[in-house]
């Protein structure tokens, strides 16, 4: 694909091959009916694919332009700098398409604030930039966040934190809901937040495994606020998981469970929550529950099948340990 045929790009193409990718994105959004849309980061390349995909990507934005739905990107560790400029360059004098790293922007009653991967991945940067939007309010945080940088979003003011680059997550830490969305070369994960249903807020979390599977994970911020004291979650309207038995489970007697249970087993994040009021309270001399754990047991404690709480973590953010 070429410059040239993504301005000159007729939608009955779409039904071929080549560009099947697109309109999988493309029908999600459109199903969901959104009114904005955020892409989180590593919109031209995964690390694994090879280029080519800055033209898919610019396409899909001029879909969505012709559409007149606002858009938003930013960029992830994976946007070589040739290519994601080149999207930059292409959209550049769309109306409703905009490239927000490390920028905010007011639309629809929202503010929201876009960090990308160079300033999260420094804990220099990201704490300048902090420090300076410490008087802002924002709805929502769109991110491209290293693990270890995550908690450090939390001290800005905002109810939402949306970040890609690795993980899924659901959860509640300090007044604000956090989502992390990871996609693979089949599965797309995806969040929707439907603003004040019923003086609610309703978070949809998604995953399109393919063309016929989508799991469905709802939730009303309320129940997020308030602990979900029973951490359950209704999957696809059918059934009702308690996380926390499934977090604590071997993967191994997942794996056997038609692999549902083992897809979803950190989603919510019980022991990722557990670390983050820990490290908070303990930077803030905050003293701590009978409900939460020590330092010495969130050291090690997994947050996801591949990764634990490591102790350079921990120093990473109070600064010693041990």
């Amino acid at each position: 694909m070429t410059a040239e045929e993504v301005i000159s790009f007729e939608e009955s193409r779409l039904s071929l091959d080549r560009y099947q990718r697109i309109k999988r994105y493309l029908e999600i959004i459109l199903v969901e009916k959104v009114d904005i849309v955020l892409f989180a980061g590593d919109v031209t390349g995964d690390g694994f694919c090879g280029h080519g995909f800055h033209y898919a990507f610019s396409l899909l934005l001029t879909l969505l332009e012709r559409r007149r739905i606002p858009s938003f990107f930013i960029s992830g560790n994976h946007d070589e700098p040739e290519y994601y400029d080149k999207v930059i360059e292409l959209t550049k004098d769309y109306q409703y398409v905009r490239e927000i790293s490390n920028q905010s922007i007011e639309i629809a009653g929202l503010k929201i604030l876009g960090i990308n991967y160079d300033c999260s991945k420094s804990k220099r940067s990201l704490k300048t930039f902090i420090k300076k939007q410490e008087e802002g309010q924002y709805d929502l945080l769109v991110a491209h966040s290293p693990l270890k940088r995550r908690i450090r979003l939390f001290d800005l003011p905002c109810q939402y934190i949306i970040t890609g680059h690795y993980d899924r997550k659901l959860c509640m830490h300090r007044d604000t809901v956090f989502i992390a969305l990871d996609n693979d070369s089949e599965a797309v994960s995806y969040a929707i937040i439907e603003k004040n249903v019923g003086r609610r807020d309703l978070v949809h979390f998604k995953v399109k495994e393919n063309a016929q599977t989508i799991y469905r994970f709802t939730e009303e911020t309320y129940q997020l606020l308030e602990g979900n004291r029973t951490n359950t979650l209704v999957l696809n309207e059918q059934r009702t998981l308690n996380l926390d038995q499934i977090e604590a489970a071997p993967i191994n007697q997942l794996v056997t469970d038609k692999g549902d249970y083992l897809y979803f087993k950190y989603l919510r994040g019980a022991n990722y929550v557990k670390s983050l009021n820990t490290l908070y309270k303990t930077k803030q001399k905050i003293p701590l529950s009978t409900q939460d754990l020590d330092l010495a047991q969130v050291e090690d404690l997994p947050i996801i099948d591949t990764y634990k709480i490591s102790e350079s973590m921990i120093v990473d953010y109070l600064g010693k340990y041990k």
